[in-house]
């Protein structure tokens, strides 16, 4: 970095907003280069890759290898940073701004790190045993809840997509209208509905086309039932699209931009005009921007499709 941020505040922005610097892991490679600095080195897998910038990595993935690479998460190594950051300094600064990190459960037995995670921002921090932050995750977009199904249940909701894939979308509303359940289990049956549709088109590439257009389909009508918060719809939705191979994609480009578009929860102007200072926005305001430009992304990508 030319001018390194203070280590405090570089960890507070990325456990904040998942940002560093006003980037997050999706910024494209310039922009990433300009900002913390144009020497890294690149660490390349089957179908994983992470430029590493010294104090922060930004982490790839792809679908195939023919598939373009997609910013996940960036990672600000705070074992590397000029200070030690506490925790409990962190902590002071998000209660300053209205958030904070709860704990998770501990993912390694024998040790004595600890995982806690900013509910806003989905960003995660590792603490080792002395209250010292070791590394902060700072995905692109919060990863949506998807509790495993028992195998039986698996198979049943398979069958049911599968019976659903040739209908034509009056026989679909006609299916959902007959089993959509009216109660409190209603979010638990549209998670299911959904769950494995990303396996079977990945497990049926000649119909990948078919399976997604399903996909959207079942997600807008989740949309216009209220399924779920309307943030947890959105983070569902990204996870759908950025799952999709172009080919997979191409036919649904215009239904992609239509639908991200009437998802944003501000316009292009009010986005602008935010305050550039994280610390000046509400936690509101921070939750609407993110959620706003994910959606804008898709948008425009599907957008130059669709004008060719």
């Amino acid at each position: 970095m030319s001018a390194p941020p203070d280590p405090l505040e570089l960890c507070a922005e990325a456990l904040a907003t998942a940002r560093v610097q006003g980037l997050s892991a999706d910024a494209p490679i310039h922009a990433l280069a300009s900002t913390l600095g144009a020497e890294f080195t690149e660490h390349t897998g089957p179908d994983g890759m992470y430029r590493d910038f010294g104090p922060v990595e930004c982490h790839y993935e792809r679908l195939g290898p023919d598939e373009p690479w997609q910013g996940r998460f960036l990672v600000v190594r705070a074992d590397r940073l000029p200070a030690r950051v506490r925790l409990d300094d962190l902590q002071e600064e998000l209660r300053r701004v209205g958030q904070a990190v709860v704990p998770l459960p501990p993912a390694r037995a024998g040790t004595d790190d600890l995982t806690l995670k900013a509910p806003l921002s989905g960003s995660t921090i590792t603490v080792d045993g002395d209250g010292t932050a070791i590394a902060i995750a700072a995905p692109v977009w919060p990863v949506p809840e998807l509790p495993a199904l028992p195998e039986s249940r698996w198979r049943a909701v398979c069958e049911s997509l599968d019976y659903m894939l040739p209908l034509t979308r009056v026989e679909r509303a006609e299916w959902l209208a007959d089993r959509v359940p009216d109660t409190a289990e209603a979010a638990d049956w549209w998670t299911s509905l959904v769950h494995p549709l990303t396996t079977l088109r990945f497990g049926d590439p000649q119909r990948a086309a078919d399976w997604a257009g399903l996909e959207l389909w079942l997600l807008d009508r989740a949309g216009d039932a209220g399924a779920w918060p309307r943030e947890e719809w959105v983070w569902r939705w990204m996870w759908f699209v950025r799952s999709l191979t172009p080919r997979a994609a191409a036919p649904h480009a215009g239904e992609l931009t239509r639908l991200s578009l009437a998802a944003l929860p501000m316009t292009v102007a009010q986005l602008h005009a935010l305050p550039p200072d994280w610390r000046a926005l509400s936690a509101a305001d921070l939750r609407r921007a993110r959620t706003a430009r994910a959606l804008m992304s898709v948008a425009t990508t599907y957008g130059a499709r669709v004008m060719g």
